[in-house]
């Protein structure tokens, strides 16, 4: 007898937290925030410049959308319960409201984002990641043409969406 899923399965998982580069903006701020307080003394320099460096990294990684392919949970996000969603961020869709989708590295992303956008697509995007993946949308319901959603593994999120 096989059972139900109650909790989501995930197929896909990737969280699109910025690389460590980006995180030298935040050494950059807690050295302002030092200076600033410097007037206070070293010890105040010292506690704010830390406080506002990892302040600023945490709020990097904390705010990273998510975006993965689930099975199972609550069939109130879409499709018949068990049935495979699509999260990216906030949004959620069924897969079966997907058509197939297509990898986009980093020339045709530029494309998608600037002269070929559609201000009608969904979009789940961070400047520091240069792949994705554009998810036309088949359910002739939807006024959203497609899905156009950010990714370091566009080819495994696509096998992930292909496993319906």
């Amino acid at each position: 007898m096989e059972k139900t899923p109650t909790a989501t399965t995930p197929l896909f998982r990737e969280r699109l937290a910025p690389p460590a580069s980006v995180h030298l903006i935040s050494l950059l701020l807690g050295g302002a925030a030092a200076l600033a307080l410097s007037l206070w003394g070293p010890v105040a320099a010292l506690v704010g410049g830390v406080v506002a460096a990892a302040g600023l990294s945490a709020l990097l990684v904390l705010t990273a959308p998510v975006v993965e392919v689930v099975t199972g949970g609550d069939p109130a996000d879409g499709g018949a319960p068990g049935a495979p969603r699509l999260r990216a961020g906030r949004a959620v869709i069924p897969v079966e409201a997907l058509g197939p989708g297509e990898a986009l590295d980093a020339g045709e992303l530029h494309e998608a984002m600037g002269p070929g956008a559609n201000a009608r697509a969904w979009v789940c995007h961070r400047s520091w990641i240069r792949s994705a993946v554009r998810l036309p949308v088949a359910d002739e319901r939807d006024t959203t043409p497609y899905w156009l959603v950010c990714t370091r593994r566009p080819r495994q999120l696509l096998a992930a969406l292909d496993r319906r």
